[in-house]
């Protein structure tokens, strides 16, 4: 199954009805519903778009593109040729005759019927872009509109992609690769500080310019505002590629930030070093579910020539949860040269480049309890689909006047015209929910809603998405049902540990013992193997199980070393579950000494003691 996303053009305006598009990330292909992938650019390639089209039949190729472009720039101008064509613009390479340079220009694909909204976003989002002033950005020239073509104009560039770089020349040198990261860093930057997120950081979308070396981030075609108007951060153009692409992107978040441009900084950081992007699978859906459910491998970034902080900056960088990463390019800039100058402070840990005190987990989700927020889950729809979930569930929660546990600020339903389901998740994974045939995600700590029929009765499911490890799944189901007779206004619930009536607690393991460790959770009277092993420097959610005053926890390292953590009442997050077990070296004990057995004596001894004559003289 493909991953798309159902875009509607506005009220009253789409004649064809939904539209699903799909488009390659990397050669900008239009392709076929249902596919999973590029056929010639292989898995990972994918990328989710939405082309807010006004009918589903395009209209016919326009061969006399290049003269109306011509037209449409002016005498000035003159069209040399198309460089290229993707599923929602193309680029032509451009001669500007009065200043002698070379541009590209790029048009919306004039075969395409694009609504008034999608014109207006890409000139605005065009004009945003060309307020950055970088040298390691590309700038736009200008904005224009004319013969029914609407365009931007860019430098004209010659150079190699850092893709292409790594497929010639594998891996890189920590020293290369933050040579070319560290620019990148400050563009980024840049652009933040301008209000802008660039979402689709990758080897691809990094320029290495012909002569001078330099590294440029080009392609903001994707970028999203930070401090826009609400209907220029609503998904219709590309949301993301699937190798590099952050969970709360995955997961469809309307507030997807600077930070998860600093994801996308460490899968492209995990592929520069080790040649390989941090996941991969057979197809898109597949890439996707493993960036929000499982952890880093950042045992593959122990190899020679790999200093131990890297692997730091790579896991804090991709934490699954953006209140675990840094909280801004310049941040993790600073953090790269002081780590590379060996001037780390003394309260940091140079393996996390987390204050020392900090108990949590570089991929833990979430960290801390945060203020629910509503968000828009268009492309949750897929996700679900692509984390490999089929739900069939039911919930917990609680009324609208019931009182929110200690600790917790809960946000009161807003006010909004008919009824509809409001769901907190307050669990450590994403919950998949569905009424009928609709459905959406919703990330750990935030808010869904729903909106239903009036007067009708309710059936709702939803279902949690276990974490795994390779092809396991770890820890029990967490799933239940809403059921309302009638739904009058906003019913809200909330899905928290104690669905059910059942007390729940989901560990995390943190290792930090200097040599990998097997885990065993103990939940009542079972003892679960989860049968993973996690590496020194890594961390795991283990997934939730029934939680007992006699619930526990036990490691093991290939030598047989083990400990055993309990006393997890005073730990545990009452709404969660959460609990995280950080292991030490000095909390291995050795195995127990086996006590050697006291050999049998020997029948000939026997006989000796009987017949102290017996082996000289024969006796009878």
């Amino acid at each position: 199954m493909g991953i798309g996303l159902s875009f509607n053009g506005p009220e009253g305006g789409c004649s064809g009805g939904a539209l699903t598009v799909l488009v390659c990330s990397s050669c900008h292909a239009l392709l076929r519903e249902g596919s999973s992938h590029c056929p010639r650019c292989g898995p990972g390639s994918l990328a989710l778009f939405g082309a807010e089209l006004l009918s589903l039949d395009p209209r016919p190729t326009d061969s006399g593109a290049i003269d109306r472009l011509g037209r449409a720039l002016g005498r000035q101008y003159r069209v040399v040729r198309l460089i290229g064509r993707g599923g929602f613009a193309e680029v032509y390479e451009v001669v500007d005759s009065d200043l002698q340079r070379r541009l590209a220009v790029k048009v919306l694909r004039s075969d395409l019927p694009w609504t008034a909204a999608t014109i207006l976003r890409f000139k605005q989002e065009a004009r945003a872009i060309a307020r950055l002033n970088h040298p390691n950005t590309v700038p736009i020239h200008f904005v224009g509109e004319g013969e029914g073509l609407v365009y931007y104009a860019m430098p004209y560039l010659e150079g190699r992609t850092v893709a292409d770089l790594l497929k010639t020349e594998g891996p890189l040198t920590t020293d290369r690769a933050l040579r070319i990261v560290e620019p990148v860093l400050e563009a980024l930057q840049h652009a933040h500080d301008h209000g802008l997120v660039h979402r689709d950081v990758k080897p691809d979308n990094i320029l290495i310019e012909s002569g001078t070396g330099r590294p440029l981030l080009v392609d903001f075609g994707i970028v999203k505002y930070l401090d826009g108007p609400a209907h220029l951060t609503e998904a219709g153009f590309i949301v993301g590629t699937p190798l590099y692409m952050s969970p709360e992107q995955a997961l469809g978040s309307q507030s997807v930030d600077a930070r998860s441009d600093l994801y996308g900084v460490g899968a492209v950081l995990f592929q520069l070093l080790t040649g390989a992007p941090p996941f991969e699978g057979t197809d898109s859906q597949e890439i996707v579910g493993r960036h929000i459910t499982e952890p880093v491998p950042a045992g593959n970034l122990s190899r020679d020539g790999i200093p131990p902080w890297i692997s730091g900056i790579v896991l804090r960088c991709m934490a699954k949860h953006p209140d675990d990463r840094f909280p801004s390019a310049r941040a993790l800039l600073e953090a790269i040269r002081a780590a590379r100058a060996g001037a780390l402070p003394a309260a940091v840990d140079p393996v996390t480049l987390l204050p020392r005190a900090d108990e949590t987990p570089t991929e833990a989700m979430p960290a801390a309890r945060r203020r629910p927020t509503r968000r828009g889950w268009l492309a949750g729809i897929a996700a679900a689909a692509i984390a490999g979930v089929m739900v069939v569930v039911s919930a917990l929660g609680r009324q609208p006047d019931a009182e929110a546990p200690a600790g917790y600020e809960v946000d009161e339903p807003r006010a909004t015209p008919g009824p509809a389901l409001v769901v907190e998740n307050r669990l450590t994974e994403p919950i998949a929910l569905t009424v009928e045939d609709t459905g959406l995600m919703i990330s750990p700590g935030d808010s869904g809603r729903l909106p239903l029929p009036a007067h009708q009765a309710l059936e709702a499911h939803w279902a949690m998405v276990q974490p795994s490890t390779g092809d396991r799944v770890l820890g029990g189901a967490v799933e239940g049902a809403i059921l309302a007779e009638r739904v009058e206004g906003e019913l809200y619930r909330v899905v928290d540990a104690e669905a059910g009536g059942e007390p729940r607690f989901a560990p995390t393991v943190v290792n930090r013992a200097g040599r990998s460790l097997r885990v065993a959770v103990v939940a009542g009277d079972d003892s679960l193997d989860c049968d993973c092993r996690i590496s020194n420097g890594d961390s795991l959610r283990l997934g939730y199980y029934r939680y007992t005053e006699r619930s526990a926890l036990r490691v093991t390292d290939p030598a047989g070393w083990s400990a055993r953590f309990t006393g997890f009442a005073a730990r545990r997050d009452s709404a969660s579950g959460a609990v995280v077990v950080r292991v030490e070296r000095a909390d291995l004990r050795p195995p127990p000494r086996a006590t050697p057995r006291r050999a049998k004596p020997a029948r000939k001894k026997e006989a000796e003691r009987r017949n102290p004559l017996g082996s000289f003289l024969p006796m009878r």
